[in-house]
């Protein structure tokens, strides 16, 4: 029986601890996201961030800046920002102007988005925190990553090549991804590729945790797996920890060792 891992919950513990950090500064975080444009999806997710920022006491500022704007005058408020003591993460929201990322300086890059941030990126934080609750030992485990050269894939394969016996990443160069996944103990997808695994890819005893989706025509969000054909074979199943990772990365904005100074 496939035992399904509650991200609502792991979500909830995290938000409660959020709240007793805020409760040690002196002032609240203040993060700035940059908004290029009025793309419905990415409107939409800035809204989101907005509101579970204000909602547990976090300052969240949007600079918006029409489609047409060059980057020039993008990056001088973000340079602004950078120089803003007042400021403590800077968020580019994807798709933007290319080149812009690169402009935040690595300790308010709060998103993980550079190379050399001090920050790992929410949803890679989100997968380890699972891994880490559930006590998936992964030491002598093979490891499969669906999506190894994605903005999120890349990334988890950093953090885990230190920890697993094996792990290989799959990309849309990979010829036979059923012999890849088929040994695999821990797969984790983030491709959005509608159902790109499916039952008869994996072994008995699996654990499989996906973050991709992709929304179908119809207007449904479909994961990277295929739920009802993996399930039955899966020891562990994790979906969608898009909560969890946007919880954990501001508790990381809050951090003890963070900018923020902490009441006596």
């Amino acid at each position: 029986m496939t035992y399904i891992i509650d991200g609502k919950k792991l979500a909830e513990e995290h938000r409660k601890a959020l709240e007793a950090k805020l409760n040690n500064f002196k002032r609240k975080p203040v993060l700035v996201s940059i908004l290029v444009g009025e793309d419905p999806a990415s409107v939409l997710y800035t809204n989101i961030k907005q509101k579970k920022a204000l909602d547990l006491g976090i300052d969240f500022l949007v600079a918006k800046f029409p489609a047409e704007a060059n980057f020039e005058i993008v990056a001088a408020e973000i340079k602004r920002l950078n120089e803003d003591t007042e400021v403590d993460g800077i968020m580019i929201q994807l798709p933007s102007i290319p080149g812009l990322v690169g402009l935040i300086k690595p300790e308010k890059d709060v998103d993980g988005l550079l190379d050399d941030s001090p920050y790992m990126a929410a949803t890679v934080r989100a997968i380890m925190s699972i891994i880490h609750n559930e006590r998936i030992d992964l030491s002598e485990k093979k490891v499969v990553v669906l999506g190894s050269r994605g903005e999120v894939g890349s990334r988890l394969m950093k953090v885990l090549e230190a920890q697993v016996k094996k792990i290989v990443g799959v990309d849309k160069e990979t010829k036979d991804l059923k012999t890849v996944t088929m040994g695999a103990d821990l797969i984790v997808s983030s491709t959005g590729h509608y159902h790109i695994l499916k039952g008869d890819m994996v072994k008995n005893g699996v654990v499989v945790i996906d973050v991709g989706s992709e929304k179908m025509p119809d207007g449904q969000v479909c994961g990277d797996v295929e739920f009802e054909s993996v399930a039955p074979k899966a020891l562990r199943w994790a979906t969608g920890p898009e909560a969890i990772s946007y919880r954990r990365r501001l508790l990381r904005y809050a951090r003890n060792d963070g900018p923020l100074e902490r009441t006596e």
